[in-house]
């Protein structure tokens, strides 16, 4: 008889459970796609790397056990709303009779059906979705869509079960206990209760609002100015303000505008403002801490979003300003050992390692001047420059190669050769696009002071070119005579390889192997030196799994959050609609159109899920100028972020729309 009862109460309060069930299937679906990589061609492509692996297992085994606390927790909210509003029903089961333990075994029914419901149709879903995300994975990581298979992952299916079992078991142990709770009159009465107002002096809503203002402005100055960068007290500090400012701004909001709308009389007693303006305000007051959280999700999500996307362009542009060589490797000097022990060329005869006629290369040397960047530049470097510095490790001395090496390294590129005079350097720095310091160094200054002798610097403005694969995204070196007379320091001694094209796969596994076995340490009984090596592929390899976790990291929690958001939002806009049907009733009664009401109701879910979105919006706007040195905006990743927010998000706002429009057509 139970199983009867749920399932018929399930089946009439379909539109009611509409949300709740969409929420529970998108959870399940974005939970096995994400954990249903492992089992992509392209990933296990990438499985092949031990580091790679380590990491995903790691990151989504971490992930998973926040994003099912996350959505458990989520789960419980919106089953207690649902609770909540069935408390008139609950109450006449009691009165006819029924027991709160017989109530209980309905309510297990009922969550055990949508649960097992919502989790087949997630599977289901996240199967399909996960094709998509097949596509999308092959395609940051570089890879032949040719080898696109289907995927079906029976350890991501077992491992969703698993975890969304325990959260459905959780939420009947709620029921139970929420049931023990409740008093029958509490029950009948439920719908009689009112929200009450926090705050009612209007004097004390206006100051409080234009305190919240300045809490944000501040913080949003705090971050401007000190970035990410700052030292964790001041960051702490700076978020802190952030999230207060935020919570006040909810808490005195709606009191505000109402004291503000009030004012002007035309427009509060237009039409049925009144009525959308009370209601709002009953509901922000209500809900302010809600909102509060919300709009911090919403926050989150943007940027994770776009920081996701917005890095695998940056990473794409870095490459391709840094791989002018098919691979590179480079000694580590050791200041104890002779010449020939720090000599690379040397190393490699030791190990019979020998350059085909079709592997073109060049062998040159890196030196330490006695000359440190804070030297060069501090007189243009700004304090924010000085942290930027400091916190990317670029602080220390000036490295710098003879002109006779850059010369070879410029004629393995085919390019002509540079003459210097003994009294001149070049810049070679890709730190113009970094600090405004250098641009502004070279602008002003026509020679540099090594060691208290002039030397003039030859180009106007700084040649952004690496000389190996291997070297990083940032660098500075100063090219100087041959005859150099001042004090060098060897740092490195490096070689670079282009490969001819026909033997290009050969070459590759040749050089990659020889690189591997280095890494592996494999070499250190013939030779004591530590070689660093590395090919365009294998560097390209790891910059894309890199950015392949971020993305996915991104993503995954990106959509969790804003999917808990908006069912929170939803659900409170709907739960509201139900305790409202007496107030729609009396402005059917005083002759308010349908047309009127459905208007009013469309202001209501506009605004209320207007208002943490643009918060949340101008919150990332900040955060993003705040990073922005660290990437390559671009508009790309503005548009893909934005165009997920507004299908998910406008497809719940709309969802709510229509369920709400549907409750108060329906019972009135």
């Amino acid at each position: 008889m139970f199983s009867k009862i749920a399932i018929n109460n399930v089946k009439r309060s379909f539109k009611d459970y509409s949300i709740y069930f969409l929420t529970l299937t998108l959870g399940v679906c974005i939970f096995y796609s994400f954990n249903s990589l492992d089992s992509q061609q392209a990933i296990q492509e990438m499985n092949k790397n031990s580091v790679f692996r380590e990491s995903l297992e790691l990151l989504m085994s971490g992930t998973s056990v926040f994003v099912s606390v996350v959505l458990g927790g989520l789960i419980v909210y919106a089953n207690n709303f649902l609770i909540k509003k069935r408390k008139r029903e609950l109450g006449l089961y009691m009165t006819l009779g029924m027991s709160k333990a017989k109530i209980s075994r309905i309510l297990i029914v009922e969550t055990l059906l949508i649960g097992v419901i919502s989790l087949i149709a997630g599977i289901g879903l996240g199967i399909i979705v996960s094709q998509g995300l097949s596509v999308l994975t092959a395609n940051i990581l570089s890879m032949d869509l040719e080898k696109y298979k289907f995927v079906f992952s029976l350890g991501a299916m077992m491992k969703s079960i698993v975890y969304f079992g325990i959260i459905y078991l959780l939420v009947m142990i709620f029921n139970q206990f929420t049931i023990s709770k409740y008093k029958l009159i509490d029950l009948l009465n439920a719908s009689k209760r009112n929200e009450e107002v926090k705050l009612k002096n209007s004097f004390v809503s206006v100051l409080t609002f234009i305190l919240s203002l300045a809490f944000l402005i501040f913080a949003y100055m705090r971050i401007l100015k000190l970035g990410l960068n700052a030292e964790d007290t001041e960051l702490i500090i700076t978020v802190l303000m952030g999230v207060f400012g935020t919570l006040l701004f909810f808490f005195s909001l709606s009191s505000f505008f109402l004291q503000f709308a009030q004012k002007n009389k035309s427009y509060y007693f237009k039409n049925i403002n009144i009525f959308v303006l009370r209601q709002i305000n009953n509901k922000v007051n209500t809900n302010f801490l809600s909102m509060t959280i919300i709009c911090l999700m919403l926050f989150l999500t943007i940027s994770l979003i776009f920081t996701a996307f917005d890095l695998k362009g940056t990473i794409d542009k870095n490459s391709a300003n840094t791989y002018p060589f098919d691979a590179s490797a480079f000694l580590v000097a050791d200041q104890k050992e002779d010449l020939a022990v720090n000599d690379i060329e040397a190393y490699l005869n030791n190990i019979d390692f020998t350059f085909e006629s079709y592997e073109k290369h060049a062998f040159f040397d890196e030196y330490l001047l006695d000359l440190t960047i804070e030297d060069l530049l501090s007189k243009y470097l700004s304090e924010e420059e000085q942290i930027t510095i400091q916190e990317n490790y670029l602080y220390g001395p000036v490295s710098a190669l003879k002109i006779s090496d850059y010369n070879a390294i410029l004629k393995l590129k085919g390019h002509e050769n540079v003459d210097l005079k003994d009294d001149e350097v070049l810049v070679v720095s890709s730190y113009g696009t970094i600090l405004q310091a250098l641009p502004e160094y070279m602008k002003n200054e026509d020679h540099i002071t090594i060691e208290n002798k002039a030397y003039a610097i030859k180009n106007e403005v700084p040649i952004e070119e690496n000389i190996r694969i291997n070297k990083g995204s940032s660098f500075f070196y100063l090219i100087i005579p041959d005859d150099f007379t001042g004090n060098l320091q060897l740092e490195f001694s490096s070689f670079n390889v282009l490969y001819e094209d026909r033997y290009y796969n050969k070459s590759e596994e040749k050089f990659s192997t020889l690189f591997n076995n280095l890494a592996e340490n494999k070499y250190r009984e013939i030779h004591p030196g530590l070689v660093i090596g590395s090919t365009i592929d294998q560097i390209k390899e790891r910059e894309n799994g890199s950015a392949a976790l971020f993305i996915f990291l991104g993503l995954f929690l990106g959509l969790i959050f804003i999917i808990s958001s908006a069912a929170v939002m939803a659900l409170q806009q709907l739960s509201d609609a139900s305790d409202s049907l007496e107030r729609y009733k009396s402005l059917k009664k005083i002759g308010v159109t349908d047309k009127m009401i459905n208007g009013a109701i469309l202001k209501q879910c506009l605004i209320y899920f207007l208002l943490p979105l643009g918060l949340a919006v101008i919150h990332s706007l900040v955060g993003i100028k705040a990073v922005s040195g660290m990437f390559h905006f671009n508009y790309e990743s503005v548009l893909i972020s934005a165009l997920i927010l507004v299908i998910i998000y406008g497809g719940y706002f709309y969802a709510t729309y229509v369920g709400v429009k549907n409750i108060v057509k329906g019972r009135n």
